[in-house]
């Protein structure tokens, strides 16, 4: 069973006088942390996805996608936080009842690596967490690699969503998919869980709701691609490499949107570590574009799509997350085209 993440929220508690410092190291660190958001999200000219004689589509709403294919630099902590930053990763931040000292994330050759460096006789843990939270009903995706054995202990890898608002109420309500590894008599095992934790820092609990070994789901190309959908309340579903391994309507959750998402590791007895690729989340409703004039014909993965009142949809699943193909528009015996990766949730628009 996954241990539970005490640390989530990176509260400190504080005398007086402290806070009074703390209160203005915290507006500095801000202020810093907000010009790193801003220079990574300011606004800027989108680049036509397509662009040819036939016009251009441009992307004006994109689904919530980061791709760990940045080197990282070092991390800095944020002030009066148990946080910490880790360029160029602004979006993101690190904490776990590891601690700085033995937790570490860093990003190399296209990879975050999420580790605890020395084994701890209790569960101990690191994570990388999203500091933008999504609606409910969003699909939270990442991709990991197959994690590492252990000679010894128990390592997990694990991808949780959690309520954004642990930091106002205390609660870590979260649902989550793991792959827990260690040795029974001297074999190994690793076993798939999925489940929910709920309660206060201090006397959390965690409900398996399934089991599964890792041999009935096979990495692809030694990736798992790991999804998470939840409304919160009742609904909970989880694929692993597009194969649903959990659904029910009926549970009583009571995660307070909106989320945030977890990228992290547990160990107990080993040092440990696992890696990402990338994460993602996307609404469902396939991929609009927008002001498409009523001659223009749409072709995307061979079938062509005739725009009503200017808009057409794409049929992109959220469950799958993103599809690349050809996309092209036709018009006026003109036409425009390119191989193109479209996410759900995507919005795109005509410019001609």
């Amino acid at each position: 069973m996954p241990a539970i993440e005490t640390s989530r929220s990176g509260r400190l508690h504080y005398r007086p006088l402290e806070r009074v410092f703390l209160a203005i190291t915290l507006v500095i660190s801000l202020a810093v942390a907000a010009w790193g958001v801003w220079v990574e999200r300011r606004p800027q000219t989108m680049t036509p996805l397509v662009r040819g004689p036939a016009g251009s589509l441009v992307p004006v709403v994109s689904s919530v996608v980061t791709e760990f294919d940045q080197d990282s630099q070092a991390p800095h902590q944020i002030q009066g936080s148990t946080s910490w930053l880790v360029p160029p990763y602004y979006q993101w931040e690190a904490n776990g009842s590891a601690g700085a000292k033995l937790g570490f994330v860093r990003v190399r050759g296209g990879l975050l690596t999420v580790g605890v460096r020395a084994a701890t006789p209790d569960f101990r843990g690191y994570f990388l967490t999203t500091r933008d939270p999504f609606p409910a009903g969003w699909y939270a995706h990442t991709w990991a690699v197959s994690p590492p054995a252990v000679t010894s202990g128990v390592g997990e890898l694990v991808f949780a969503v959690q309520t954004a608002t642990t930091d106002q109420t205390g609660l870590i309500n979260y649902v989550f998919v793991s792959l827990v590894t260690t040795r029974v008599r001297g074999h190994l095992r690793s076993t798939w869980e999925i489940g929910y934790a709920y309660g206060y820092e201090k006397n959390a609990h965690s409900v398996i709701l399934k089991k599964i070994p890792e041999s009935a789901v096979q990495p692809q190309g030694g990736m798992y691609h790991l999804v998470i959908w939840t409304n919160g309340s009742t609904a909970y579903r989880a694929w692993i490499n597009g194969v649903e391994v959990y659904a029910s309507d009926t549970l009583h959750m009571q995660i307070a949107p909106p989320f945030d998402a977890y990228l992290e590791v547990q160990e107990k007895n080993t040092p440990y570590a696992v890696q990402y690729r990338r994460f993602a989340a996307v609404q469902a409703g396939g991929v609009l574009l927008r002001g498409l004039p009523a001659r223009a014909e749409v072709l995307w993965q061979g079938h062509a799509y005739r725009p009503k009142r200017g808009i057409v949809v794409l049929p992109v699943s959220a469950q799958a997350g993103e599809a690349t193909g050809r996309l092209s528009i036709a018009m006026d015996g003109k036409e425009t085209g390119g191989e193109v990766t479209l996410w759900s949730g995507q919005e795109l628009t005509y410019e001609s």
